[in-house]
């Protein structure tokens, strides 16, 4: 008997079956990258918050101890430093570095010489000194929003009034009452200006007769600035070391440079940026949000009537 063997045909995919998943996996992989990015965002949004109010948390704890904020600066060394006695040294200290014990960076902190200098910015009037410590070259992750993809540092230059050497910028900023207020922060008397931090001082608790949920001690500011000058530096004060809520808008651009420009609040967040509010608290404010509102919301002490943000 003879045997019989079965034929098989090999079948594969044609080209128009193959087209046709290709089609779809790219359909697919359309719809879910928007979903993807935005978790992701919603993410790193989320961390941003967080890394606000554990700052939040330290400036609370650093008034518990001190029964006041750190100062914004100490003799600091920008245009504005006529203000400062005949004689005294620039120091470029900044709040940001008060803070370091209450963030778990108390090992940096304890590197750090407080009878040095620890940036070389010494706008006219000159007051000598100015050096650096590599103590503070150090990038701190909790300064800086997860969002801004542009470097953070570091950064050096030798300009009189921006003098720093590997500096790092931080993200969220104290808030001043204006660009070259050449003054100390307790001889500050516009009270419908006058925010939470200054040159030499800064606010209690009690001063702000505003009410702490009603207004804001830190805001967002874009690292990428419309020059390597800018700050803030969490390590150093620079001429445009802090921003003013009550003097620039949310995002402001140069338009010479299409980049924020400085003393500017502002986000990569989509829409806003995220404020501290003096009671700890932390919110999203619209980059819609009127100016009139925002500038009351940076006063401690203006009285103004706060509608709803």
């Amino acid at each position: 008997m003879a045997l019989e063997f079965k034929k098989y045909s090999k079948r594969g995919f044609t080209l128009i079956e193959l087209l046709v998943v290709i089609a779809i996996i790219a359909i697919l992989i359309a719809l879910l990258l928007p979903a993807v990015q935005q978790a992701r965002e919603a993410a790193r949004r989320s961390t941003c918050k967080n890394n606000l109010k554990q700052l939040g948390l330290a400036l609370h704890n650093y008034h518990d101890s001190h029964r006041v904020f750190p100062p914004g600066d100490v003799n600091a060394g920008g245009y504005d430093s006529g203000w400062m006695p005949s004689g005294a040294p620039v120091r470029n200290f900044t709040a940001y570095m008060f803070l370091l014990p209450f963030i778990d960076q108390s090992a940096i902190y304890n590197e750090i010489n407080f009878s040095l200098p620890t940036g070389n910015a010494d706008g006219p009037p000159a007051h000598g000194g100015g050096g650096y410590q590599t103590a503070t070259e150090r990038k701190i992750v909790v300064f800086l929003c997860p969002s801004d993809s542009h470097s953070p540092g570091p950064y050096t230059t030798t300009s009189g009034a921006y003098a720093v050497r590997n500096a790092y910028r931080t993200s969220y900023s104290v808030m001043y009452p204006t660009y070259n207020m050449g003054t100390s922060y307790e001889a500050y008397n516009t009270k419908a200006l006058k925010s939470a931090f200054g040159h030499n001082g800064a606010a209690r608790i009690r001063d702000i007769k505003d009410g702490t949920s009603n207004t804001m001690i830190m805001m967002e500011t874009p690292l990428e600035k419309d020059s390597d000058l800018r700050g803030p530096f969490w390590s150093a004060y620079v001429a445009t070391g802090a921003v003013s809520g009550s003097y620039r808008k949310m995002n402001q651009i140069d338009t010479s440079t299409n980049r924020v420009i400085w003393y500017s609040p502002g986000s990569e967040h989509v829409g806003g940026c995220h404020v501290l509010m003096g009671d700890g608290a932390v919110r999203f404010l619209s980059e819609n949000v009127d100016f009139n509102l925002q500038k009351a919301l940076s006063s401690i002490g203006g009285g103004e009537v706060i509608s709803d943000f």
